[in-house]
């Protein structure tokens, strides 16, 4: 039986990135702001969502005591999207959220920790009703296959409000959602005859569940978050110890519970979870040691927000500021129009662009809406439930694509039927996409997030015209022109579009372009898969290197989400350096492909690349790809290849270098003289190359080689060697006085020591743990 008198404390964390994955290739490429991570997911889950699976527990001395599972104490709602990336590229994180979800309903009586939030962080109000219900039901369904239950709470985007929002997740059983206290204008409790409240301001007590009354007899709660709490962590270093948090939690509690009241009271707040972690370092340090501190409180109980609601009667309703959001005062401005919030930017700037990219992004939702309906007509009895029904398929669980087909499509689905309806569902996934909040919430249209917002219009549009749409890409570029840029050189939105989106864009033939090269330069690793794209080649001849290198083939490419497929010839060469010319055109049969191969051999024959090149006009047109047309992860490995080639008599040089004035140096290290910087520079790209090496070689024997559980089995000669020698070159640079530069290798090394914890937890095996702990 639950104490009223107990303090109760819920602490929650919305966890979101926004979707980052390039809409042709369905993946993040290289942010090299996020360096040394490959992107900003990367980053902040190293920073964050990693960090707070074992937050550590430090004494006064800063040595660590244990490691905490944050996750198993406080209320959190990931973005499917971002579930999405964790279960692909960190599947021990997003493991251990699941798992903390379970561990939590087990401690709370079926109540879990975890919430579900609207799919992809869309402003609600502004949506139109069909997106909203897609939206609410893609959530629902999305957290249903991943913990295995069903939300009792939903976490609406930026809490922006409105009462057909709130209908909506009625309608979906959803109990409650979290919202700012500021949204809040009066309460009552319940029951005739009681006045209610005027609370505009941010004055609504934020202890209790509160009723909201949605019309028709339907009804949902809402919680709202202690303001003063969320301001100290999110912009007031609450998280600089945990001491100022508790203390914070306390005074909250003290302050606002009305002791008079006969009813329970919950300290609650929310904020962006990045805050522990990401946005203030130690920050998931300081809320571990706060739950730790909180659990030893008799008089304390730390809970979510479906466990205090089937705790206690809701004894209160309220009325709610309808058009409102946690992160903009002006209504729904920052994501509508120029209402003054922003993050920066420069002096002079302004947000003029917001209303005419949402009516752009209005004009493609609607026209495609229209398209969407009556193609899908011909295929299928109700083209929307179909839309709300492909979030099965698009989550990639094994089996759901054969059900939606039978289901949607009959029970003999042709090949043409099956693509044409995936190309139309698709079309409707980034129509939804395109309206991802953050698009809006920063300061300039030709920023990351309102650029992405474009890519997916343009892949809508793209897979529109597909289908047979008539093509709108001219007048959505009308209304960007009335999209003022701050950046001079872009002007306006139109612009934006022309010049950073649509060089972007993605077709089969690019995709053949970049297998070409990149097998051109890596012969014995040819990528099959691309991305989302299958490549299967049918015919190739390697033309030699004279008069320059020359890869010709035949192939074809085909598109995994919609199963669309097109056959091309390719003619790629490499003049030099980075200097590359991949032709390629729509294969028209066998006769095809053995002309021109004879054309190019004769051309090999006579060691005459201009008539090379002759002919690649003639046979495939004068258009070509180049390196700058090369995806940019294949990019970087190309371009690492050729310089690692090139440079190669560079790193000879300082390996020279370091031998012949080694003895030297050394001479001059027992004078005391200074060493060289030239010098110096030699001895740390050498000493550093080379523990790389051999550092990369202990991954790979331990790897391979059987392992005894002895972690010093002196019958491991490799081991000890090598060992060996890596210390003889740690005291190499310390008497170099310099710095070895590991940080790939030891991100690698830190990755191994994890899967080798990961399997000693679950196996137990003496093997393991001889691995690790070597």
């Amino acid at each position: 039986m639950k104490d009223i008198r107990t303090k109760y404390v819920c602490i929650h964390g919305h966890f979101y990135q926004p979707p980052r994955e390039n809409p042709w290739l369905e993946a993040i490429e290289r942010e090299d702001s996020a360096s040394p991570y490959h992107d900003w997911n990367e980053r902040i889950n190293a920073e964050c969502y990693r960090a707070n699976t074992a937050a550590r527990l430090v004494c006064d001395d800063n040595k660590i005591l244990r490691l905490s599972p944050n996750y198993r104490y406080f209320s959190f709602n990931f973005g499917p999207t971002l579930l999405h990336w964790l279960e692909h590229k960190d599947p021990w994180v997003y493991r251990h959220i699941i798992d903390s979800d379970k561990e939590s309903c087990r401690v709370h009586d079926g109540h879990g920790n975890a919430i579900a939030q609207v799919y992809n962080h869309v402003i609600m109000p502004l949506a139109n009703e069909r997106d909203k219900v897609t939206q609410v039901h893609w959530g629902i369904r999305d957290f249903e296959l991943r913990f295995g239950r069903r939300p009792e709470g939903m976490w609406l985007a930026e809490t922006a409000v409105d009462r057909k929002t709130l209908s909506v997740l009625a309608d979906a059983g959803i109990k409650f959602t979290i919202l700012s206290p500021y949204q809040a204008a009066s309460w009552r409790f319940i029951g005739k005859g009681n006045e209610w409240c005027d609370v505009r301001g941010g004055r609504i007590p934020t202890g209790r569940a509160y009723r909201y009354d949605c019309g028709d007899g339907k009804y949902i709660h809402i919680f709202f978050y202690d303001a003063e709490l969320a301001r100290g962590v999110a912009f007031e270093c609450l998280l600089e110890h945990s001491s100022r948090f508790l203390g914070q939690i306390e005074c909250r509690f003290e302050s606002s519970r009305d002791a008079a009241n006969d009813e329970p009271f919950l300290v609650n707040t929310a904020t962006d979870g990045e805050s522990y972690g990401h946005h203030f370092k130690f920050g998931d340090m300081a809320l571990a040691a706060s739950f730790v501190e909180l659990d030893r409180d008799p008089g304390a109980e730390v809970t979510n927000y479906a466990s205090f609601l089937s705790s206690f009667p809701v004894v209160a309703e309220v009325e709610i500021f309808e058009n409102t959001a946690w992160s903009c005062s002006h209504g729904l401005g920052r994501w509508s129009a120029d209402c003054g919030c922003h993050i920066g930017g420069e002096p002079g700037w302004s947000q003029k662009w917001r209303a005419p990219l949402r009516e752009a992004l209005n004009f493609v939702r609607d026209a495609l809406a229209a398209h969407f309906e009556k193609e899908m007509k011909k295929l299928c009895n109700d083209p929307w439930k179909a839309r709300n029904d492909y979030i099965n398929v698009v989550l990639g669980k094994k089996g759901y694509l054969d059900e939606f087909l039978l289901e949607h499509l009959g029970t003999d689905p042709g090949a043409a039927q099956t693509t044409r309806m995936l190309e139309l569902l698709e079309m409707q996934r980034f129509c939804l996409l395109m309206f991802t909040s953050c698009g809006w919430f920063f300061d300039e249209i030709s920023e990351l997030e309102a650029v992405l917002l474009l890519k997916y219009a343009c892949r809508a549009m793209q897979l529109a015209e597909q289908t047979g749409a008539e093509p709108i890409e001219e007048a959505f570029l009308e209304i960007l022109e009335r999209a003022p840029s701050n950046a001079p050189e872009y002007g306006n939105g139109a612009n934006v579009y022309l010049r950073k989106v649509k060089p972007a864009m993605v077709n089969k033939d690019r995709v053949a372009a970049n297998y070409a090269i990149h097998s051109l330069v890596f012969p014995s690793q040819r990528q099959l898969q691309m991305y989302t794209y299958s490549i299967m080649p049918e015919r190739e001849e390697d033309l030699g290197a004279n008069p320059v290198p020359c890869l010709y083939g035949h192939l074809k490419v085909k598109d995994a989400r919609t199963f669309s497929e097109e056959e091309f010839l390719y003619a790629v060469l490499h003049f030099g350096g980075l200097d590359f010319r991949c032709s390629v055109k729509p294969y028209a049969g066998k006769g095809d492909y053995g002309a021109i191969l004879d054309r190019l051999q004769n051309c090999i024959e006579e060691q005459s690349t201009n008539q090379m090149l002759r002919v690649l006009d003639k046979e495939f047109g004068t258009d070509y790809y180049g390196l700058n047309d090369v995806f940019k992860d294949l990019r970087s490995s190309i371009v690492s290849e050729i310089s690692k080639r090139t440079i190669g008599t560079y790193a000879d040089l300082h390996r020279s270098l370091y031998q012949t004035y080694k003895p030297l140096i050394n001479s001059l290290k027992q004078w005391g003289i200074a060493v060289p910087a030239d010098l110096q520079v030699s001895s740390q790209r050498v000493l550093s190359e080379e523990a790389d090496q051999l550092i990369r070689r202990i991954l790979a024997h331990e790897t391979e080689a059987p392992c005894s559980p002895d972690p010093w089995d002196a019958t491991d000669f490799f081991f000890r060697a090598h060992i060996a020698r890596l210390n003889a070159l740690l005291e190499e640079a310390k008497s170099w006085k310099v710095s070895l530069q590991l940080e790939a290798v030891s991100r690698d090394l830190g990755k191994a020591a994890v899967e080798s914890a990961t399997r000693l937890i679950g196996s137990l095996k003496e093997k393991e743990a001889g691995r690790l702990f070597r």
